[in-house]
């Protein structure tokens, strides 16, 4: 192959320079580096590309290189159910708006992801309930009665099927969900907690791999404060929670390990601000920080809000904990939403204005007007082209084969069509 390039000077005569074809395996290694959105672009361009980008070989290597990546090198994003779910910013029943706000050029760029939902009108929308390995978990709020797992780059998407769980005869108050990856079984799975009014609840896994769902028995003695689980550290889940019984009502980080299906708790650091009579008046949520447990909290303090981010430096070990950052933002900064991989923090300002702040060069950057929904948690998310086993494109795909768990359907959920 030979190719002419002429010189950008027109006053010169080009000269011509020859430039031999990369051998296949280098232009493999150098495609299995790049972000996920750049191999969407390249599909394209030529046959022999498309079907590599769907080769498994290929798939698995450019996994690797993102897992084993520097973060720095990376292209991650904020991943979240935005305030206004459809262009007009009325809830929307049939799709869910998803923002992946870039922290390398702090733009952000809506990726609409149009689901349809074929049985009576549902009223709730969607909800992002977790991001793992490229793959993204939904559900139909507010407690979950279709659940999906969705490749948003490859657009293939698998439902779960209904649990053939005995239920009790009091309809659920309140569903909380965790979607992770058991690294020890290889297999993708959904947890799902079910409370019915304490001390009545239920706890059941969802497997990927046999498709199928199982109870958990365990006492659930945790009021989990969120909906879903976007801190997934050490093959666990964890969420801020009221203990009960011997936890006496303290605010705790509640714990599930995937491969031993067993709770546990942590209890939060001690933080260094409080009011002028010593009492604290701390509001605090738990993080991943660069692959470790941490905690973000504030306070208010005169004309600003302060923060604290303590890490966890040996894991379930309370006396590890260890103050990382603190710093001082104007007062309109409200609820911090979570840490990006490089070490940001993603916050909520006043009229659903989002800003990432930089703790090592103290700087503010303003990403715009999208707002997170107050019932949406926050979640990393860095693209895959990885499959989904059973999955199935949206495209090709009747989504009227998509059945609803009929218990979690509320009559005030459904309108006649």
């Amino acid at each position: 192959m030979e190719t002419t390039i002429s010189n950008p000077n027109p006053s010169e005569n080009p000269t011509p320079m020859a430039a031999k074809e990369l051998p296949k395996d280098v232009i493999i290694d150098i495609l299995s580096r790049l972000p996920v959105r750049y191999l969407l672009r390249f599909k394209s361009l030529s046959k022999s590309w498309y079907a590599l980008f769907q080769n498994p070989n290929f798939i698995a290597k450019h996994f690797l290189h993102n897992q084993t990546s520097n973060p720095k090198n990376l292209d991650p994003s904020f991943l979240f159910t935005p305030y206004k779910s459809s262009p007009d910013g009325a809830p929307s029943n049939r799709s869910v708006g998803l923002l992946f706000v870039s922290e390398s050029n702090s733009k952000s760029i809506k990726v609409p992801i149009r689901l349809e939902i074929p049985f009576l009108s549902v009223s709730k929308p969607l909800r992002v309930c977790g991001s793992v390995n490229g793959l993204i978990c939904l559900s139909i709020l507010p407690i979950a009665s279709i659940i999906l797992i969705w490749n948003p780059a490859t657009r293939v998407f698998k439902d779960l099927p209904v649990s053939r769980i005995d239920r009790p005869q009091s309809g659920p108050i309140k569903v909380v969900l965790g979607f992770g990856f058991d690294e020890v079984a290889d297999d993708y799975k959904v947890l799902r907690i079910v409370y019915y009014g304490y001390p009545l609840n239920q706890v059941e896994i969802y497997s990927l791999n046999s498709n199928s769902w199982k109870e958990i028995k365990t006492r659930v003695q945790f009021l989990i404060f969120e909906a879903s689980c976007s801190v997934f550290l050490k093959g666990r889940f964890h969420w801020t929670a009221i203990g009960f019984e011997e936890m006496n009502g303290k605010k705790l980080i509640v714990c599930f390990d995937l491969c031993t299906e067993a709770f546990s708790y942590i209890m939060p650091p001690v933080f260094d601000f409080s009011d002028g009579d010593g009492e604290s008046k701390t509001s605090w949520t738990v993080a991943g920080m660069k692959d470790s447990l941490a905690v973000i909290g504030s306070y208010v303090n005169g004309s600003g809000k302060r923060f604290e981010v303590w890490v966890m430096k040996e894991y379930g070990v309370v006396s590890s904990w260890t103050k990382y950052r603190s710093f001082e933002l104007q007062t309109k900064v409200g609820r911090p939403l979570g840490c990006g991989l490089k070490g940001e923090f993603l916050l909520e300002k006043d009229n659903n204005q989002l800003i990432l702040y930089d703790p090592d060069s103290e700087s503010i950057k303003n990403l715009g007007n999208h707002g997170v929904a107050y019932w949406s948690d926050v979640f990393n998310h860095v693209g895959s082209l990885l499959p989904i086993k059973g999955g199935k494109v949206a495209e090709r795909t009747n989504l009227a084969a998509v059945v609803p768990d009929i218990f979690f359907v509320r009559k005030m959920d459904l309108t006649i069509q």
